[in-house]
């Protein structure tokens, strides 16, 4: 164990004193600089004689003209309570930040502040060297900082890459994962969120870009050889898992919680639609504790509750049951983030915070899924418009040429008889009535798989997949016979309305002729026609 300050770069000496069975062991720091000298975070009740007599190892005490305080808390500033008493020169000032000093004054002190926000975060060393400082919010309190010695190129970094110490009698290290060891348990207790801890090195960094080593305040100082490769390890700490739990529950299970709200993080920024991001959730729930999965509940417009995931299923439901436990998404339409335990375990609380913690970040996924839905509906619309005869809902002659029929087909081609007598007689409203009613009767005669089509006027087609001539003939006469009986009174000048058919059966070997085989279902039709008509003729 060091008995004596340690020098750690030119004329800055360690002076900090090991406590017995402490993992917790405080640093101070001395910045020799002549007459204005300065001792940075002076420590405790516990350890301030011992730092004094270290500090005068090295130069008087009188030398001491600013005390440095990173935050307030009493490990590293609660010996200002007795400095005054200690230290011969009256003019000392407590270096410190507004926040910070709000609760220093709480300590009984009589020196006055040297507020960096109010000197350009500095304080002038003499010459060229200059001790900058640098806010890092939250890390861990509000007015958190960090210096820089601008001769040595140290940052005294506080609170951060500070560590619980395996080994007191190891000051300085250069390695990586000894280092970040024992600074992880640290910072997951004590660092609010990986998110604050990544933007506040990312902000050192940026300001100071020739760091050669960090003097934190508890833990190791780190040498030239390990500050790159600190800085990155440290950033990719999980933090402030604490945040995730109600109450003080055990730690191993939060850093699963935490674990998995870093991997669902991720699955936010690559999942585009539901079924990827729940698919992702659940790959991350595999990883934690309690064998729970997820499923994504959305209140789409036009389709109602629909569900994502338990089993990879899509369909439309009432929002989930009550007994089941969810987490609203902020934001419209409905949706709701649902958790199920196979084994019926009691809700995990923990997960459940977590996952409320990030809902708000799920509803852009949601929206962009339901703007694409609503563009492939609008597409479909104005595809089925394309496509569909307004007046009797019939497929059109655009549809027929999109989708010529292949392979073995019937067609029949159908023309009401005497169309034009109508029109002429009850006007063209009693007209498109009829038709209505034709069309209706069609489809209501045909197979589920067979297509009828309006071609025109009082003209309609008929597909009909694998069917030969005869089961062709039969659904010619189905029609024919259900629009003889309609009830066209005040329609039709007779009451009635009757049509002639047209049947063709298509082998494969001729489907590549549709054109021409149409044109011998009209010639089929035409026969009808000359026959009298209300007739089915089949081609020959």
């Amino acid at each position: 164990m060091p008995q004596g300050p340690i020098e750690v770069a030119d004329d800055v000496y360690w002076v900090g004193i090991r406590l017995p069975d402490d993992r917790f062991q405080c640093h101070t720091y001395l910045i020799r600089n002549g007459t204005e000298s300065v001792l940075v975070d002076p420590g405790s009740i516990l350890t301030v004689d011992a730092v004094l007599e270290r500090v005068q190892q090295v130069q008087p005490l009188d030398s001491i003209a600013y005390l440095v305080c990173h935050h307030a808390d009493p490990d590293v500033a609660g010996s200002l309570s007795v400095l005054a008493d200690r230290l011969p020169r009256p003019d000392v000032q407590v270096v410190s930040e507004w926040r910070a000093a709000a609760l220093l004054k709480h300590y009984g002190h009589p020196y006055r502040y040297w507020l960096v926000e109010e000197h350009d975060w500095a304080v002038p060393l003499g010459g060229d060297r200059r001790l900058e400082f640098q806010l890092t919010p939250y890390l861990h309190f509000p007015g958190a900082m960090v210096s820089y010695d601008t001769a040595t190129h140290t940052l005294f970094s506080a609170d951060l890459f500070g560590g619980f110490v395996p080994d007191n009698t190891v000051l300085e290290s250069d390695d990586v994962e000894y280092i970040l060891d024992a600074a992880r348990p640290f910072h997951q207790h004590y660092m609010p969120s990986r998110e604050l801890l990544t933007a506040g090195l990312t902000r050192i960094q940026q300001r100071w870009r020739d760091i050669e080593r960090i003097a934190p305040q508890h833990g190791h100082v780190i040498t030239s050889a390990a500050v790159n490769g600190a800085f990155e390890g440290l950033k990719s700490i999980d933090c402030g898992i604490f945040t995730l739990a109600d109450a003080d529950i055990d730690l191993q299970h939060l850093l699963h919680i935490s674990e998995a709200r870093t991997g669902i993080t991720e699955a936010l920024l690559t999942s585009a639609d539901p079924i990827a991001l729940v698919a992702a959730l659940n790959r991350v729930l595999d990883d934690a504790e309690g064998n729970y999965r997820c499923a994504l509940f959305i209140d789409v417009p036009d389709r109602g509750w629909t569900m994502w995931g338990w089993g990879g299923s899509r369909a439309a439901l009432r929002p989930p049951p009550d007994h089941v436990p969810c987490v609203d998404i902020p934001g419209s339409p409905a949706a709701k983030l649902c958790l199920h335990a196979p084994d019926e375990a009691d809700s995990d609380q923990e997960l459940l915070t977590m996952l409320r913690s990030l809902a708000p970040t799920i509803r852009p996924v949601i929206d962009e899924y339901l703007e694409d839905h609503e563009q492939a509906r609008r597409e479909s619309d104005l595809r089925r418009a394309a496509f569909t005869d307004p007046l009797t809902g019939l497929d059109n002659r655009r549809a027929l040429e999109e989708r010529v029929p292949s392979g073995t087909y019937a067609l029949i081609a159908l023309d009401i008889d005497h169309f034009k007598a109508v029109n002429d007689s009850n006007g063209h409203a009693a007209g498109d009535s009829v038709l209505s009613q034709v069309a209706a009767s069609i489809s209501d005669a045909i197979r589920d798989n067979d297509v009828a089509y309006r071609i025109g006027g009082e003209e309609f087609l008929v597909v009909l997949p694998d069917a030969d001539s005869h089961s062709a003939r039969v659904v010619a006469e189905r029609i024919r016979a259900r629009v003889g009986a309609l009830d066209l009174v005040g329609l039709s000048p007779t009451g009635r309305i009757t049509m002639s058919a047209g049947v063709i059966a298509v082998t494969e070997a001729e489907t590549t002729h549709f054109a021409s085989m149409s044109s011998r279902a009209d010639a089929a039709l035409y026969t009808s026609k000359q026959a009298g008509r209300d007739r089915v003729t089949v081609a020959v």
